[in-house]
């Protein structure tokens, strides 16, 4: 069955049953009201009724009764009369009320949410005398209580069957987008399985296509992992033949000639490094580079080893590294990797920084313990607003407005970067105001040790 089908057949089952517990359900009895009527002056009523019925049989013009007679009314003799001696209608309930006390011969009461309704014979003595109702309003409260009891069947049932057609609806949707998460972070094996899959409705089909959806991109990125990898391994051979018939034309090449041949070498180890970053990120995304159990170690450690390194090419370029937090914390995970990441980041740093400008890097564990945080921060010009998220894509460069487009490099080292600290369990985030600088906050997940 569809689900347009369902949500009608479902909408329309709750509405029928709340009408039907609402108008047929035995009405709930009123022992207050019923306690209250015990009280009031029943002489009085049988007064009105026989007041009323002497002016009627006078041909004298019922006026309308004192307020101590709950605005009775004179209804004609005979059996269940329909209206009063004025020709007002009376309600189903007020009939059938008259029909019991005229069957009976006695005095019968009639409890509805808002009153209670009196039937008594304008002369107990006379069998076949009018029929008198009065009216006694009951107070707003134990209206209130009759209504609550009244309805709370039926609006509990409606809530039941409500909750369980939402649950019915919205279990898949939040499973599907639970996938579609998982699929988002890099999980491109992840899948809609289970009962979703199998479902003959719109979400069925949702969950089938997401599926085919997922297995398409897997295979294009499958493939373009495939190409990165061989292309950098198949280049990898001729750029070491290079280097060897390079350095053999220098020792025979003039004076004359050396000016070329090392742009030529400075070209080439150039373009060897970065065929070792493609080869690196490749192992990264396939996983290769995790064939080898995870180590713990301290992460502050390593944060002073990354900034020894960036400090010494701080120095040659008339800039600095600097630290205003430093505590330890332990990662199980892969040292080598992280010290990668972070040199990157800090290199990364120092090519952007203002001149004579510095670069921070600050390490210490959350205060909640959820996780340990390197911060590392340039008081460069920053990237434009929105575009945080892309410079962790492999090749993407953004040249800041005034910055020299050669500063910008391969475009790979912050996509390492990211993948670096994905295999140690942690996640990166760029923050940045354009003018302000770049910040990279890496957070891991702590170890008890």
């Amino acid at each position: 069955m569809r689900i347009f089908f369902r949500i009608l057949a479902t909408f329309w089952l709750v509405i029928f049953t709340g009408v039907a517990l609402v108008y047929f359900v035995p009405s709930v009895t009123l022992p207050n009201a019923i306690e209250n009527l015990r009280s009031l002056p029943f002489s009085k009523l049988e007064e009105c009724a026989k007041k009323a019925a002497e002016e009627h049989a006078h041909g004298t013009k019922v006026q309308k009764p004192a307020s101590d007679c709950f605005e009775g009314r004179l209804l004609p003799a005979g059996p269940a009369p329909a209206t009063d001696v004025q020709g007002r209608a009376l309600t189903r309930e007020e009939i059938a009320l008259v029909q019991k006390a005229q069957g009976r011969n006695e005095t019968a009461f009639l409890g509805l949410p808002d009153r209670t309704v009196i039937a008594l014979r304008s002369n107990p003595a006379a069998a076949n005398s009018s029929m008198f109702l009065a009216t006694v309003p009951l107070r707003h409260g134990r209206f209130a209580i009759w209504s609550f009891r009244r309805l709370s069947r039926p609006i509990f049932l409606s809530g039941l069957i409500s909750f369980l057609l939402a649950a019915y609806f919205v279990r898949p949707i939040t499973r599907l987008s639970e996938v579609a998460d998982q699929f988002g972070s890099g999980d491109l094996k992840v899948r809609v399985a289970g009962r979703l899959a199998k479902r003959r409705d719109e979400l069925g089909d949702l969950g089938r296509g997401f599926n085919q959806m997922a297995s398409r991109i897997e295979i294009l990125v499958t493939r373009q992992r495939s190409f990165l990898a061989h292309a950098s391994h198949e280049l990898g051979s001729p750029l070491t033949r290079l280097n060897i018939a390079l350095a053999l034309a220098k020792r025979k090449a003039g004076v004359s000639l050396v000016p070329e041949l090392n742009r030529i070498e400075q070209e080439a180890n150039r373009l060897n490094g970065l065929v070792q970053e493609l080869l690196l990120l490749a192992r990264l995304e396939s996983g290769n580079e995790l064939d080898r159990n995870p180590a713990v170690f301290d992460v502050l450690a390593l944060v002073e080893e990354a900034k020894d390194n960036a400090e010494f090419e701080a120095k040659q370029i008339g800039k600095s590294v600097i630290s205003l937090r430093a505590d330890s914390f332990h990662v199980a995970g892969y040292p080598d990797l992280l010290l990668r990441a972070l040199d990157n980041v800090l290199r990364n740093g120092l090519r952007f920084a203002r001149a004579n400008g510095e670069v921070q890097i600050d390490c210490y564990p959350k205060p909640d313990g959820s996780a340990g945080v390197i911060h590392i921060q340039d008081d460069g010009p920053g990237i434009p607003l929105g575009t945080e998220e892309s410079i962790f894509e492999p090749f993407v460069t953004l040249s800041p407005s005034g910055t020299d487009p050669a500063l910008n490099g391969s475009g790979l080292g912050l996509a390492i970067t990211r993948q670096a600290v994905l295999s140690n369990g942690g996640t990166v985030k760029a923050l940045s105001v354009l003018g302000t600088g770049l910040t990279v906050v890496i957070e891991l997940p702590l170890h008890p040790s």
